[in-house]
């Protein structure tokens, strides 16, 4: 799922409903998000949405948006959906309503993405098949059964050229010849040629992380999981590296009165993978912290913090898991004194 702004969400919210799947167009400026049966599209650049009932988004055309209505039946004619395109210029000037102002209707709870299985979307990996030495010696009876036949049909074809009677091994030969020496090369190149997929992948996922988290802090996270059985022709893996960051959302006020979304990464890292931690399960430990810089509106009490896990292997680093964390105040740093025993 592509990484949507801030604004989708609480447009989602104030209209009582949950964004679901969402898309981007090429340049970045446009958004289209499923909202309660509707399609929500938002202007990232001027900052202005429109909402389109009754249609669901299925991809962006350049500056036009794809979308599709519910499904059609009747009694004489199949089923058919009704496809459109909204094109994004040259609208007219009711056609967008500005954003709602965040620091007036307050931002919308962030959402969490808990998914209970997770595969990397990095390019997939190819390996040789491993095989055991009953499997190699299975290999090799069987090609020796393979060769045998070749060699009787080369041996009746030889035995053909003696001329009289002996033509008649031709008949038997020349087809055992051709068959089993196309087979044999065939057995031979698909046994040495034979990969199978290596899926990076994870289910039961879990994630600790204690109560909540304080400002220059460090904060101890555990990801657990196992790896999921494999499907025919693949292996299944963990992978050996998760990344993590630590995300503040929030609203700055700008001199001219108006606002800017704060989407900010206050620290990351890199969680390696320990496959003895628990039987069964891997574990993916690390430690993030959040500075506290002079100026810093660190302990805004409006800001949302959360951890985001994500695939470094993957290009685009869309997080593919969300949660949020609570920020506990700061600890207040009294001195304790005993009385004086005289």
């Amino acid at each position: 799922m592509a990484r949507l702004h801030p604004s989708v969400a609480l447009i989602a919210h104030l209209s009582g409903h949950s964004p679901s799947y969402g898309l981007v167009s090429s340049d970045g400026r446009y958004q289209a998000v499923e909202v309660g049966g509707s399609t929500l599209i938002v202007d990232l650049h001027k900052r202005r949405h429109h909402r389109a009932s009754g249609v669901y988004p299925r991809g962006f055309e350049g500056t036009a948006l794809e979308v599709e209505g519910e499904e059609t039946a009747t009694a004489y004619l199949p089923a058919w959906t009704d496809l459109q395109h909204i094109s994004l210029d040259n609208t007219p000037a009711d056609f967008w309503s500005p954003w709602p102002d965040p620091r007036m209707a307050g931002a919308a709870p962030l959402a969490e993405v808990r998914p209970a299985e997770w595969t990397s979307g990095a390019p997939p990996v190819t390996e040789r098949v491993p095989r055991s030495a009953g499997d190699w010696i299975a290999w090799l009876v069987a090609l020796a059964v393979l060769v045998f036949f070749v060699l009787f049909g080369f041996n009746a074809i030889t035995w053909a050229l003696a001329g009289g009677w002996q033509w008649l091994w031709l008949a038997v030969g020349l087809p055992v010849f051709g068959i089993f020496s196309v087979l044999t090369v065939v057995f031979v190149v698909t046994t040495l040629r034979e990969r199978r997929r290596v899926r990076i992948a994870l289910q039961d996922l879990s994630l600790e992380r204690g109560e909540g988290f304080r400002v220059g802090e460090p904060l101890e996270l555990w990801l657990l999981g196992t790896v999921p059985a494999p499907q025919a022709g693949e292996r299944t893996a963990a992978p050996e590296r998760i990344g993590a960051r630590l995300m503040r959302q929030s609203v700055r006020s700008d001199p001219d009165g108006g606002w800017t979304w704060v989407d900010e990464c206050c620290d990351e890292t890199v969680m390696t993978c320990d496959q003895t931690a628990r039987a069964g399960r891997v574990c993916f430990a690390g430690e993030l912290c959040a500075h506290a810089a002079p100026g810093d509106a660190s302990q805004d009490a409006s800001a949302q913090w959360s951890v985001e896990l994500h695939d470094p292997a993957e290009v685009d680093g869309v997080p593919f898991f969300v949660a949020r964390l609570r920020l506990l105040p700061a600890r207040a740093m009294d001195k304790l004194t005993r009385p004086a025993i005289g």
